[in-house]
C-alpha cells in the first residue's frame, strides 16, 4: 500500500471529569512498567502480572464499569475487558494485552493494559513544538506534528520519543461500539 496513508488518531477516556487518572500503587511499579511498556524492556517477572490499579477519586463505580479505554498516569493504553475480548485477536500484532485490576473504591473491575509492538518515527521533530527541559536537551512538546503513516498499523509507537503513540482509522473503526474517544491529530501534509 505504497503510498495509502492513515488518518492518524491519539486515544482517550471519554471526558467527563479533570480529576480522572489511573495511578499504579508506588513509585517502583510505575518505574517498572514505564520500562516494560514504554521503554519496551522485558523487566515484568510473573508475580507482577495483573497490577492492581488505582483509579482517582475522580471516577464513580458506574464510569469504571462502563468505559472501554481509561486514562493512565504513564502513557499506556488501558482498555476494558470488553474491548479485549472483542479485538485481541485482530490486535495481536500490534498490542500485547495484560491484564490488571482497577479499584475505583467501590470494587475491583478487570482491564488490560497494552503494550504497543510496531514502533515507527511518527513524530516530525523539526515541525513539532519544543521545551528545553533543565540539562539544555530538548523535547517535543505541544503543538505536535506527526508525520504521514502509512497505514499498516493499528497502533504505533514512536521509536524517539517512545511516550507518544497514535492509533489509526483501521482502529478507530473497531471502536465503533465502545466508551472511548478519539482525537484527530496534525500531520505535517497539512
Amino acid at each position: 500500500m505504497e503510498g495509502d496513508y492513515s488518518l492518524v488518531y491519539r486515544i482517550r477516556q471519554i471526558e467527563t471529569n479533570a480529576n480522572q487518572i489511573i495511578n499504579f500503587k508506588s513509585l517502583a511499579d510505575s518505574e517498572r512498567y514505564w520500562k516494560y511498556f514504554i521503554l519496551n524492556e522485558d523487566v515484568v517477572r510473573a508475580e507482577y502480572i495483573n497490577p492492581l490499579l488505582l483509579a482517582s477519586s475522580g471516577y464513580s463505580e458506574q464510569q469504571i464499569d462502563s468505559f472501554d479505554f481509561l486514562n493512565c498516569v504513564i502513557p499506556v493504553p488501558i482498555f476494558s475487558e470488553r474491548f479485549v475480548e472483542k479485538n485481541a485477536v485482530i490486535l495481536e500484532n500490534d498490542i500485547k494485552f495484560l491484564p490488571c485490576r482497577v479499584s475505583g473504591g467501590h470494587g475491583i473491575t478487570t482491564f488490560y493494559m497494552g503494550r504497543v509492538l510496531k514502533h515507527d518515527s511518527i513524530i516530525d521533530a523539526d515541525r513539532t513544538g519544543k521545551r528545553v527541559l533543565t540539562d539544555g536537551t530538548c523535547v517535543p512538546d505541544e503543538p505536535y506534528i506527526y508525520k504521514n503513516i502509512e497505514d499498516n498499523f493499528f497502533m504505533l509507537r514512536d521509536n524517539v520519543y517512545n511516550w507518544h503513540y497514535v492509533v489509526s482509522e483501521r482502529f478507530r473503526d473497531l471502536c465503533r461500539n465502545f466508551k472511548l474517544e478519539f482525537q484527530k491529530v496534525r500531520t505535517n501534509s497539512l
